[in-house]
């Protein structure tokens, strides 16, 4: 297999309007000079059949040559207190911190605070607590434990310094949970006589020392209830309460001298501590419970690479996708992706596609089809650059479908890293899927705005009202209660949805206000995952909200869309049947032109079809209108096209049957409006074979046209049952 490329980029932010200022970082990693050229991505999508690549190169200041330069990425979480004279002026010394350790192999530093003279540290090798300290002489002194500190147990380990003595103490206390602890969880101390100095002029670092400007020795798992004294046998002067603050990157102490920091790379908050009981789910009803902060080793939030351009959005520019192109002379590029929305005095176009930036960043670097015990299996090889990139290159982080190496689950991401796959040329999912709409937009000649999901969740309802029409892209899958409160609040007002995807609207998310651009995932107890939040940990440290399915929150897609998550299945895409109410008078505007043939979408490049990956199904129980009109059906799903998990009561063998289809649902809303929904992520693959002549996309486009025009959709009076579901649906449900 060939090498990946030697350039990479990402920009911050994703989203901006005119005036905004979007900064470029570039890693060269030969240090090789390169070209940059702003382009406007149509489509992004290479796959044979489809659209094809396209981006048109703008006139821009961007343009440009550029002396490369390699930008390191480092992984791993930390906390950091600046210095502070009541560490510099330390003469005795009591630390004591409660550690829960899930990672132990190796030196792992719990809490630094050390210069090139004095200071100490507390540090776990290969899971025995270490306290360092340094004698007059600057040499190193330190103090073993007995024995290991139980792996996933809660441990208080404590040090001090008698400078009267002149003796040094470690001591720790295992935390009895279960009777079978007792055996093992025996508290013991250490001692050493020693002429220490303990006093520091350097930071207070958590969960990585500082050694030589750089750090290392990260450690994964959880601390709690730490505090330092200048009296080894008195109460402590500093205590820091990780309880507080929860949702931001401040630490507070709670001593006299309020001594705070921050956190680093995102850490999880919101995260059950030592004085956790079990009693207590949400720690919003009692955070004493929650006063732990759960480092790792691999977290990254923001690579922080210095700036290589930017550029200020023109008033003049486009509304649509752009990106930095960043090409070397042996042809190597990369691109920088952001999007650009109108500006706030600009008049709207009647049309707008939503950009699904929360649902890229859950993704983003996600290797699930590259690595097969992870969830789905394989469907692909590393055969992209992109792709090859990232599996050669761990450091750029992960995403919401992994498992960090401590098997905690990734809860945080953000875009502030390279992503690999929010660039074009990379597989059929998500952000290179969702081109293949916007390259059909540009071709309808239908007049469009591109908004954002940071948009939506920022400015609710005020974004949406300034549009008659709102398209999705394939996967909305992620979103946040302000934006889904905003959606159906413009859907009562008369809003026209088309839903051109599968999948959506199905986890609650959360946004981090002290860091833009990350966003947060808490997996609670349902639902298609690659993991589960552990025990206490389902609510969100960023708006403590329950995190999940937004099905099991009471919520449902099907509410919104007509349809929700039915299955899944990612090698080979069904197609569609069309149903018994095509000729209905109330859907007349969407097949017009289209043939006789009962078969839709039996085409595309996505598997196939034009139903697949993930498809969605009405199902009045879950709240879909009971006036909805299925236009048509899929079928021809292979077997690995599952139902989804969240529609088992107890385990079994899934069954085929007619749950496991996609259906595309049309139904009216209040004040004029209507929804559209294709039920499907592989729609949008279908829409540019032949050319665009083809029944998918007359179909989507006869719908647009519909969806533009002013005309109110009347909605049927009276009791409606709805019409086009399979004849065996209708049985079932006592409607046939």
């Amino acid at each position: 297999m060939p090498t990946s490329k030697r350039i990479v980029s990402y920009c911050d932010p994703l989203s901006a309007q005119p005036g905004d200022e979007v900064r470029f970082m570039v890693s060269s990693l030969d240090g090789e000079p390169f070209d940059g050229q702003l382009v406007r991505l149509i489509c992004g999508d290479i796959s044979p059949g489809g659209h094809g690549y396209e981006e048109a190169e703008c006139d821009s200041a961007l343009n440009g040559r550029y002396d490369g330069k390699p930008q390191p990425l480092r992984q791993g979480s930390w906390a950091v207190v600046p210095p502070n004279p009541f560490f510099a002026d330390l003469e005795g010394l009591r630390v004591e911190l409660c550690v829960f350790p899930t990672l132990v192999e190796g030196s792992r530093t719990l809490l630094d605070c050390s210069d090139e003279r004095g200071g100490f540290a507390l540090e776990l090798r290969d899971g025995v607590a270490c306290f360092v300290t340094r004698g007059d002489d600057g040499t190193a002194i330190e103090l073993t434990a007995q024995s290991p500190v139980p792996l996933r147990r809660w441990t208080r380990i404590t040090a001090s310094y008698d400078p009267d003595e002149e003796e040094i103490q470690l001591s720790a206390v295992p935390l009895v949970t279960a009777p079978g602890d007792r055996v093992t969880a025996r508290p013991w101390t250490a001692k050493r006589r020693a002429r220490a100095r303990v006093c520091s002029r350097g930071s207070v670092t958590f969960a990585a020392r500082m050694q030589g400007g750089q750090r290392d020795q990260y450690f994964d798992g959880r601390l709690d209830a730490c505090s330092v004294g200048s009296d080894p046998y008195g109460e402590p002067d500093v205590r820091w309460d990780f309880s507080l603050d929860i949702g931001t990157e401040r630490i507070s102490d709670r001593g006299l001298h309020q001594l705070h920091g921050r956190t680093m790379q995102l850490p999880s908050r919101a995260i059950p501590g030592v004085e956790w009981t079990g009693e207590v789910h949400d720690w919003t009803v009692d955070r004493r419970h929650y006063g732990a902060i759960h480092f790792h080793s691999d977290d990254l939030a923001d690579a922080e690479w210095e700036t290589t351009c930017s550029l200020v959005v023109p008033d003049d520019l486009q509304s649509g996708v752009y990106a930095l192109r960043s090409r070397m002379e042996n042809g190597d590029e990369d691109h920088a992706v952001f999007f650009v929305a109108p500006g706030d005095d600009d008049a709207p176009a009647d049309v707008a596609w939503l950009a699904s930036t929360i649902t890229y960043r859950a993704y983003a670097n996600v290797r699930l089809n590259l690595s097969p015990d992870l969830i789905f299996g394989s469907w692909a090889e590393a055969e992209v650059a992109n792709d090859r990139f990232l599996m050669e290159h761990p450091e750029c982080g992960l995403s919401c479908y992994e498992i960090h190496a401590d098997g905690h689950g990734v809860a945080n991401s953000s875009h502030k890293r390279p992503v690999m796959n929010l660039k074009p040329k990379g597989g059929v999912w998500s952000f290179t899927a969702d081109t293949n709409i916007v390259a059909w937009l540009d071709r309808t000649n239908v007049a469009h705005d591109v908004i954002t999901d940071d948009a939506l969740h920022d400015h609710g309802r005020e974004l949406l009202d300034r549009y008659r029409v709102i398209v999705t892209g394939t996967h909305p899958e992620y979103w946040t209660t302000p934006m889904l409160d905003a959606l159906e609040g413009w859907l009562s007002r008369g809003g026209r949805l088309m839903v051109m995807g599968g999948n959506g609207f199905y986890w609650r998310t959360g946004v981090h206000g002290s860091m833009p651009g990350a966003v947060e995932v808490r997996r609670a107890e349902d639902g298609a995952r690659a993991w589960i939040s552990e025990p206490g940990e389902y609510a969100m440290e960023t708006s403590g909200e329950l995190g999940g399915l937004w099905r099991r929150i009471g919520r449902p897609p099907n509410r919104v869309t007509g349809s929700g998550f039915a299955a899944q299945g990612f090698i080979t895409s069904g197609h569609y049947r069309r149903s018994d109410a095509w000729d209905d008078p109330r859907v007349a505007f969407a097949v017009e032109g289209l043939s006789d043939s009962d078969l839709l979408g039996d085409h595309g490049t996505i598997g196939g079809g034009a139903a697949g990956q993930e498809i969605d199904r009405f199902d009045e129980s879950l709240g879909s209108p009971s006036h909805s009109i299925i236009l048509a059906s899929s079928v021809g799903h292979p077997p690995d096209m599952l139902q989804t998990k969240e529609e088992f009561a107890a385990t079994g063998i899934p069954i085929p049957g007619t749950a496991v289809r996609a259906d595309v649902v049309f139904f009216e809303t209040p004040q004029g409006g209507a929804v559209f929904s294709t039920g499907s992520i592989a729609w949008a693959g279908s829409l540019a074979t032949n050319g665009y002549d083809n029944d998918v996309a007359k179909l989507t486009t006869n719908v647009l046209t519909r969806f533009a025009d002013e005309t109110p959709f009347e909605a049927p009076e009276g009791v409606v049952r709805p019409t086009g579901l399979p004849q065996e649906v209708a049985a079932e449900a006592g409607l046939w």
